[in-house]
């Protein structure tokens, strides 16, 4: 059976009940406290100053609460990280790793949309068809760079190289844009 929600106005408490609610929430506090180290394997020091009392409240005790804090204090700032900025860097990368995955899938669907408009489909939406656009775009970048790589190499040899199947004259008249194949021909 769950327990009676403590009120958080004492003003209308006695003393003995006031008490015994800081107890309560102390106690309740403490065992979080606890919790939490377990859970986050940190360490964790809790201390108190009570109006009523002169000596402070301190868990798991005074000089072990009273260490955390030192240690914590003597750790240099700069070394410091709040969990906001611990967690920044890390959703950057997942973000830039979805991305690229998106990236991945929608280049392999217009790739099947492409195969899909060769077999012979004819209607596609405007999303479907702007995304082909893109991909034949690309795909002449990558054709032109890789006519210009061709050029170079065929400009840069004497030697004359099979393309495509075909004998390539040394005059270079049967250029056409293709794989070499690179045997040379003694």
């Amino acid at each position: 059976m769950p327990r009676k929600r403590a009120r958080l106005t004492t003003s209308d408490l006695d003393e003995e009940k006031r008490k015994k609610m800081l107890n309560e929430k102390l106690t309740s506090l403490c065992k979080k406290a606890h919790e939490l180290s377990i859970l986050c394997d940190v360490k964790i020091g809790i201390i108190c100053s009570i109006p009523e009392k002169t000596d402070v409240f301190a868990w798991p005790s005074l000089t072990e609460a009273q260490n955390i804090v030192n240690d914590y204090l003597a750790f240099p700032e700069h070394k410091l990280v709040t969990h906001n900025d611990y967690l920044k860097p890390i959703v950057k990368n997942r973000e830039k790793y979805i991305k690229e995955l998106e990236e991945i899938v929608k280049e392999k669907e217009m790739k099947n949309l492409f195969n899909e408009l060769f077999e012979g489909k004819e209607l596609f939406n405007v999303r479907e068809i702007k995304g082909l656009l893109k991909l034949i775009v690309a795909k002449r970048v990558h054709l032109e760079q890789r006519k210009i790589q061709l050029n170079e190499v065929v400009a840069n040899s004497s030697a004359p190289f099979e393309i495509c199947g075909y004998q390539e004259i040394p005059d270079g008249t049967n250029m056409s844009c293709g794989a070499v194949i690179g045997l040379f021909h003694p």
